[in-house]
């Protein structure tokens, strides 16, 4: 029996508005709470695009703290942590682009465009060398920084950075497919909905992010999932270079080079860390690397006062290398 095309046209038509409807209402619910606000005069502008940044403190020597990158993350991310660095130094926390606050414009995200932005706000905003705290993958673009300008950094601390071999793999024809499906108008956000909702956002704390899901409050999950949200879900371009893998960067040879004091920070329950620390200390033996106990991918977030003592002997030692040079 013949389909009548007329049918399959109105079908996919009204496939298409419900989709659109869905993906309208999520855009409206998911930012109505205002969890992440803005003052106007907290924006850096950078390539006519809007960074969102704060800072905290007025003395002692400059630490610029930076999230991990998915489009759920923002600089909420170290609200544990950045009252007590800020006693005795100047903070600066950035949303990075794609993320919060910032702007989520539509283009392919790479390391080295983060690389040129984090240089770039040093130059503007901060004016003198800083100490980087950087998470997750943003650890890799920490390092790259670190090698293709090393006079703007006094020492960098990597907390839970992906494995050399994760950072290694290059875009393929499956993760480009994946990459369009996400940028597509329709499709590509009703995907990102899917995979930034609440329920799984909260799910990714209580089974992977946190040693102890007691811990995640509905606060937490609501800023998160926010953060995925602003700007109508253009998030989904910056996760489209992030299963693309157009981030990602080989990074041994920085790695092998970096001439400024580092270390690592592990969450001391995560199954990998042992893994993480093989891959980067076999290629610089003279980063230390410190351990978190009761602690997974956010260890400032859960154990912040280890991790704040960990972070401040990191800074001790960089100044007393900084004073031999």
């Amino acid at each position: 029996m013949q389909k009548n095309p007329y049918k399959m046209i109105a079908f996919t038509a009204a496939a298409a508005v419900g989709a659109h409807l869905l993906n309208r209402h999520i855009d409206q619910y998911s930012v109505s709470q205002n969890k992440l606000k803005v003052e106007p005069e907290n924006f850096f502008k950078w390539k006519n695009l809007n960074i969102y940044y704060t800072k905290h403190g007025s003395l002692g020597s400059p630490v610029i703290l930076l999230h991990d990158i998915n489009p759920a993350a923002s600089s909420a991310e170290w609200d544990n942590l950045v009252d007590a660095i800020a006693k005795d130094h100047r903070v600066y926390v950035l949303d990075l682009l794609g993320c919060g606050r910032s702007d989520k414009p539509e283009l392919t995200y790479t390391n080295f465009y983060f690389v040129e932005l984090l240089i770039d706000f040093i130059k503007s905003r901060v004016c003198e060398k800083s100490f980087i705290v950087a998470s997750g993958l943003t650890c890799s673009i920490a390092l790259m920084a670190g090698v293709y300008d090393s006079t703007k950094f006094s020492g960098m601390v990597f907390i839970n950075p992906p494995s050399t071999g994760l950072l290694s793999l290059i875009p393929d024809n499956r993760t480009k497919i994946a990459k369009k499906i996400l940028e597509a108008p329709i499709v590509g956000k009703l995907v990102y909905n899917k995979l930034y909702s609440r329920q799984r956002i909260d799910n990714l704390f209580t089974e992977k992010y946190l040693y102890n899901p007691f811990k995640v409050t509905t606060s937490l999950i609501d800023t998160y999932y926010e953060s995925a949200h602003l700007s109508n879900g253009s998030g989904r371009f910056l996760q489209g270079s992030l299963s693309g893998r157009y981030i990602n960067m080989n990074v041994n040879h920085a790695l092998k080079n970096l001439k400024i004091h580092a270390d690592i920070i592990v969450g001391g329950s995560l199954r990998d860390e042992d893994f993480i620390s093989r891959t980067w200390r076999k290629i610089n033996p003279k980063i230390k690397i410190y351990s978190v106990a009761k602690s997974k991918i956010l260890p400032h977030f859960e154990q912040p006062e280890e991790t704040l003592a960990f972070i401040l002997k990191s800074m001790e030692e960089s100044r007393a290398m900084n004073a031999k040079e």
